[in-house]
């Protein structure tokens, strides 16, 4: 049982350090709402909702809409049971999963604070003691990791290739890559890439061709050995369940902010596992509060490979709740709940 005191949303905009290039966009900046909820007993629980239109129908102002909603449904003062607050947050969170997922992790953050645990050991108790980790070139300090995303599929093919092979050399043999073509080719062009990428280390190449295409998804999976990687194809239990169908892809992204509440992702992963299929949780870019929900849950859901956590200050104002990483590992903090104060 809880009884909520208060509940603030409110709007933020993220500005960025550094510049990210993709296929679609440069990166500068991120728009969040932020809830906050005090319990009668002074504990305060925060969450993240940062909508990804590419990947939901969902729109920044549909997020707000929503957070008012849940809001207003609740008597501020009133105990409330802990299963009927979750039936609450999915009635008010329908099609809206980065408000599901913020409203849960701030739940989740009072739940853990009020039983003196770090919340990824809330969520289970065996979960992880250390997580895997990824750097991204243009946005992570690239000498902390061992695997380096990139972001491709705007230069010409020749740039991309030199890319690769400079940042190879610079960062040794035993470096390994993750492409991100973010859907910018088509069937020819996405064989002819992955046969010149076949030379170096490479762990995976995600989304080379457009998120719906999946005759042509499964296609190329003949032209190659480089296991494919499905993220903007994935936005909901559902898609995942009609790619594991179809027998297309080999790792599935996992974004909570896509995704929504930490049951169906709990479910995601437990399907794409029973599938011989390789889960990855990431990050949607999101501000601090977001990424270090997303770090307990992949923590919770014992993923064993390279997570996109961005866990470096990759905004403004963002160092002082940033856990430590040496070369790729991150040791999962032991504060209390989310670990997020301010």
């Amino acid at each position: 049982m809880i009884r909520i005191k208060e509940i603030t949303i409110n709007p933020i905009f993220n500005k960025a350090i550094k510049r990210l290039e993709t296929t679609s966009i440069i990166h500068s900046d991120r728009s969040s709402w932020i809830i906050k909820i005090i319990t009668s007993d002074g504990f305060v629980g925060y969450g993240e909702a940062s909508p990804l239109p590419i990947f939901n129908e969902e729109t920044f102002d549909t997020v707000g809409y929503a957070l008012e909603g849940f809001k207003l449904a609740l008597n501020e003062g009133n105990n409330i049971e802990i299963d009927e607050l979750m039936i609450l947050i999915k009635a008010h969170t329908l099609d809206v999963p980065s408000a599901n997922f913020a409203i849960e992790t701030a739940v989740y953050d009072i739940l853990s604070q009020q039983k003196q645990m770090p919340l990824y050991k809330y969520l289970n108790s065996k979960a992880l003691s250390s997580l895997y980790i990824n750097g991204v070139y243009q946005l992570t300090d690239l000498n902390n990791y061992t695997t380096i995303k990139v972001k491709c599929g705007f230069r010409n093919l020749f740039d991309e290739i030199e890319l690769i092979e400079g940042l190879s050399n610079k960062y040794g043999n035993k470096t390994q890559f993750i492409i991100d073509l973010n859907q910018a080719y088509d069937l020819p062009k996405a064989i002819r890439f992955f046969k010149e990428m076949e030379k170096f280390n490479i762990t995976y190449i995600e989304q080379p061709i457009d998120r719906n295409n999946f005759e042509d998804l499964l296609e190329l999976s003949f032209h190659t050995d480089i296991p494919i990687a499905l993220d903007e194809s994935i936005n909901n239990l559902e898609s995942i369940i009609k790619l594991l169908d179809m027998n297309c892809g080999d790792v599935f992204i996992i974004k909570p902010q896509s995704i929504g509440s930490f049951s169906d992702i709990e479910k995601a992963v437990s399907m794409v596992h029973k599938a011989h299929k390789i889960p990855i949780i990431t990050t949607s870019l999101e501000g601090i509060i977001g990424r270090l929900s997303t770090m307990h849950i992949s923590s919770a859901n014992r993923i064993k490979n390279h997570c996109g956590l961005l866990m470096e200050s990759i905004y403004e104002d963002e160092d002082s709740n940033i856990p430590n990483i040496n070369n790729g590992i991150l040791d999962m903090p032991k504060k209390h709940g989310l670990g997020y104060y301010k």
